[in-house]
């Protein structure tokens, strides 16, 4: 008789898009899964806008995705230039992500923003560390959209599996 209980939080499908095809466009947007329950995401963005950015809103969403509806679990916004003065501002799922996410990236986080190709190579996200979020089985969306100078810009949703 085998007592392990194993679940899993496999990430399914990454999705890039653009909101404002003037102001920027993703190069790349791709997950490639590894062996042992780890999956890399790779993701470049460029931004077309030429002057410096300094209002910068980011926001994060998680939904439960049913049949015919989805439920919201999770709703933080991050305004970046006021975390790139106090790195410990960030709270929360944001807080939890966006140190990792500026090792791997060439982000330089201070404000103005001054960068014209944003890129993520191969953000890792261990599915056997996140097995442990205590969440019911079934389909699942995070979402990341950023806004610039009080416009949305981009769309970037990781679509997630939770089976037992």
């Amino acid at each position: 008789m085998n007592f392990c209980h194993l679940r899993t939080l496999r990430i399914k499908k990454l999705q890039c898009q653009t909101l404002d095809r003037s102001f920027s466009y993703f190069k790349t947007c791709k997950v490639v899964h590894k062996e042992r329950g780890k999956a890399l995401l790779y993701i470049n963005h460029v931004i077309l806008y030429k002057e410096p950015l300094d209002d910068i809103i980011i926001n994060m969403s998680g939904f439960k995705l049913l049949k015919t509806r989805r439920y919201q679990f999770l709703n933080e916004t991050l305004d970046f230039c006021a975390f790139s003065r106090n790195l410990m501002l960030a709270t929360g799922l944001i807080g939890f992500i966006i140190n990792p996410v500026l090792n791997i990236s060439n982000i330089n986080p201070t404000c103005p923003l001054q960068q014209k190709n944003v890129v993520f190579n191969g953000f890792q996200v261990d599915e056997n560390t996140l097995k442990e979020i205590p969440v019911p089985n079934g389909l699942y969306m995070f979402q990341l959209k950023i806004s610039v100078k009080s416009k949305w810009i981009s769309d970037v949703k990781t679509f997630v599996n939770r089976v037992d």
